[in-house]
C-alpha cells in the first residue's frame, strides 16, 4: 500500500461566485491541509479533515490574483467554510472509497462512494497520468451533499454550488 498525504500530494477546491453583486466577491482557490490517500493495486481510499480547508488565494479569470485577500479575509473565509458550509464540528471527515479502478488510455477510471457532510453518493471520475503525476478533476455540486453554498448581502453575492476539486498525487508506478 502507498499512503499519500499533504507532503507528496494535494487536494485543491476551486469556488466560483455568482449573483448581482458578484463583482464584489472573489473566485477562490482552497487547499486541504490534512488528508490521507491510500493506494493499492486495484483500489483507492481517501480521508479528508473537513476543518483543514485553507485559502490559497483569490482567482481572477482562472489565474491567481495575488494580494487580493488580507490575512483577515482568509481567516474569515476559512471559518465560514468550516462552520457554516461544511459544519466540520458535526461532520469532521469527508471520505472516498473506490469500488472499481480500471486502467484506461492515459490514466484510470475510478468508481466509488464519496461521503461529505454525512451524505454518500456513488460516482465515477477519471484520473489523468501526466509527467509522473496522477491528476483528477472532479466537479461536485455541494447541494447534493445537503450543504448550503455561502451567500452574503441578502443573496446578491453567492458562491456557486458547483465546485471543482483537483487531486494530484505521484502516479502509481512512476511516469
Amino acid at each position: 500500500m502507498t499512503r499519500i498525504g499533504q507532503d507528496t500530494g494535494s487536494i485543491e477546491v476551486f469556488t466560483f461566485r455568482e449573483g448581482a453583486l458578484s463583482a464584489l466577491g472573489h473566485d477562490l482557490r482552497l487547499r486541504v491541509s490534512r488528508f490521507d490517500i491510500d493506494l493499492l493495486a486495484d483500489s483507492v481510499s481517501a480521508r479528508v479533515e473537513a476543518s483543514s480547508l485553507r485559502v490559497v488565494g483569490a482567482m481572477r479569470g482562472g489565474n491567481p490574483a495575488d494580494g487580493t485577500l488580507s490575512d483577515r479575509d482568509k481567516a474569515d473565509i476559512e471559518r465560514n467554510c468550516a462552520r457554516d458550509v461544511l459544519e466540520a464540528q458535526k461532520f469532521a471527515e469527508a471520505t472516498f472509497v473506490s469500488s472499481e479502478v480500471k486502467q484506461i488510455e492515459g490514466g484510470w477510471s475510478v468508481r466509488g462512494t464519496l461521503t461529505i457532510h454525512g451524505v454518500a453518493h456513488e460516482g465515477t471520475f477519471h484520473v489523468q497520468r501526466k509527467d509522473g503525476r496522477a491528476i483528477a478533476r472532479i466537479d461536485v455540486d455541494i447541494r447534493s451533499f445537503r450543504m448550503k453554498p455561502y451567500s452574503a448581502m441578502l443573496g446578491a453575492l453567492r458562491v456557486k454550488p458547483q465546485v471543482l476539486v483537483v487531486v494530484e498525487t505521484p502516479a502509481p508506478g512512476g511516469g
